[in-house]
This record gives structure tokens, sequence and C-alpha cells, in this order.
């Protein structure tokens, strides 16, 4: 009897630790969903809006590196993160794209002087760094359909605050250049070519006036990439100069960044001039609260500038140069600043 009694004694013992285990376990579940929950409503709230208005890029991308593992985590605890997700994601692929292109200028520079080895391994750093920025912005975008879903074509989801329209809009254009980087990687992402119809659709569910002429800007540029998904009698660079024109009105110079990929991408000379000239004279009375937009808009008009300068002539754009070019009318002055050869 007393053996029995022993027993069931530890029977009983070995119950109340499993069960105060469980709720031990329920109880870190229930205060980690807490902190998860907290974090991101900070994050909307406080964290994401100042830091729009920084104006280095390399800041936000190393906070999206570094960041993004951690709140995408409490997604395994029950919170919802995905909205927030579209933003780090994005901000964390321009680290990607700036390895890219120093890659491909180290490329240009090896082709120019007749390095083949140091071309070759130049541009097969640019194929991987090309990969993981369409990877990052692949997933910012498929993180903008889980929050919002993907409409029918014809509806769009309800956008209900200026935070989840800038999300939609971010998202949608990350969608864009994963396309366009995965191209650079020669598919190594696999992002579906559908997308570019899809963003173009999209777009139609923001207010242009309201998002500084970006989303007609947006459908523009890919109206240039893809001519059948243009309306009938539409005029692609028309919408294009009025976006930038729009951007430069409301200081954020997104639709400049448009111009200017879209010239680029169609090896339009005259007009990639123009947008990288016009970009550089209107650099006053720009939006302080959206310093960050402006500064991405800067990150790719420069990278375009670079592009052009190094095939040229085998250097970068120099300090102070943007809106210049290598052939310009000389000035009077010397002809070499030895300041640039320091």
């Amino acid at each position: 009897m007393r053996s029995l009694s022993v027993k069931k004694l530890l029977g009983q013992t070995r119950l109340a630790l499993i069960g105060g285990a469980i709720l031990a376990l329920q109880g870190c579940g229930v205060i980690y969903k807490t902190t998860g929950d907290v974090l991101i409503s900070f994050g909307r709230s406080e964290m994401l809006p100042y830091m729009m208005t920084y104006n280095d890029v390399r800041m936000a991308c190393v906070t999206g590196e570094a960041q993004t593992p951690l709140l995408m985590s409490f997604e395994r605890v029950g919170s919802h993160p995905a909205k927030l997700g579209t933003m780090v994601f994005t901000t964390a692929a321009t680290c990607a794209e700036q390895i890219a292109l120093d890659s491909e200028l180290r490329y240009m520079r090896a082709v120019k002087d007749g390095r083949v080895n140091e071309a070759q391994d130049a541009r097969i750093e640019q194929k991987r760094w090309s990969a993981v920025a369409a990877q990052r912005q692949y997933t910012a975008y498929n993180y903008m359909l889980e929050a919002y879903g993907e409409p029918d074509e014809g509806e769009c989801p309800k956008l209900k605050t200026e935070f989840d329209e800038m999300v939609w809009l971010v998202g949608n254009i990350s969608g864009v250049t994963a396309l366009l980087n995965d191209g650079s990687s020669d598919g190594a992402v696999g992002v579906p070519r559908d997308i570019a119809a899809k963003v173009e659709r999209n777009m139609k569910c923001l207010d242009n006036a309201t998002w500084w002429g970006v989303p007609r800007g947006v459908r523009a540029a890919v109206w240039n990439l893809l001519p059948m998904l243009a309306p009938p009698n539409a005029d692609a660079w028309a919408e294009l100069e009025a976006s930038a024109k729009a951007g430069f009105d409301n200081g954020i110079r997104l639709g400049s960044a448009l111009y200017a990929m879209s010239a680029f991408s169609k090896g339009d000379d005259e007009r990639l001039r123009k947008a990288i000239r016009d970009y550089a004279a209107n650099d006053k009375n720009l939006d302080p609260d959206y310093a960050m937009l402006d500064a991405i808009a800067g990150f790719i008009i420069v990278g375009i500038s670079d592009r052009e300068w190094t095939e040229n002539t085998g250097k970068r754009t120099p300090i102070g140069g943007i809106g210049t070019f290598w052939d310009d009318a000389s000035t009077s002055g010397p002809a070499v600043d030895i300041n640039d050869l320091l």
C-alpha cells in the first residue's frame, strides 16, 4: 500500500511538472507575441516615420539588413509584421544593389583596360549581388501581397491609412525592380514576368497627386518596358515628364528617377541627360518628412550617372558633378582639377 502511494505521488508530481512546463511555455509565447506586437506598432508609428527623415540611404539599408531577421521572427509567435516587412526588405535590397553597381563599374573599367579575367570576375560578382537584391525585393513584394491580398483586375485593396498606401507604393515598385535585377542576374531568382502587368494595374489604386506623380510614373515606365500594356494613345514620355515635374514641385524626386531609369533602359541618351540635369537643378525645397525617398531617388540617379561616366571615361561621376557630362563644353579655367587626382 505504501509503495502504491509513493508511485501515485510521483505520478502526480510528474504531471504537475509537465503542466507547469506547458503553462510556462504558453506564457513565453504570450510574452513573445506581445513583444512582437509592441515592436511592430512602434515600427509603424515611430521608427519608420523617423527613418524617413534621414537622407542616408546606407543607414537605411544597413538598418534593414540588421533588423529584418529580428522583426520577421515574430511571425512565428503570431504577430503580423508583413507590412513592415515590405519596407525593411526594400531598404535592405539597396545594400545589395550598391555592391552590384560597384561590381558593374569594376567590370566596365576592366573591359576598357583589356583585363579579361578581372572583367569576368566582376561580372560574376555583379550577377550574384543582383540576385540578392532581386530576392529581397521580390520578398518585399510578396509581403505586400500577404498584407493586402492580390486584387482581381479592376479592384483595389482596402488601403485605410497613409501608411497602407505607402506600403502599397513601395511594395509594387519593389516588384518591378525585382524583375529588373533578376534580369541582371540571368534569371537566378525566377521572378515571374507577369509581375510588371500586375504592378501597372496596382498603381491605379493610388491617387497620383497625393503620391507626387509616382503612380502614373511607374505605370509609364512599365509601358516603356512593355508597350503592349499601354492604353490606347498613351504617351509614356509625357507621363514620365509630368511625374518628374510633380516630384520637383513636391520636393520628392522619385519621378525624376523613374524618368532616368526608363531613358537608360531604352538607350535614349538625350532624355537620360535631361533627366539627370533636371534632377540636379531641383535640389532646393525638398520635403524633410520624406528625405529618405528622395535620397533613394538620388541613389538611382547617381548610379546611372556613374555608369555613363565610367563607360566613357573609366571613372565615376566627379564629386559635385551630378548633372554634368564628360563632353560638356569646357569653361574657362584649368582642364583638370588636381583635387580629382588626390
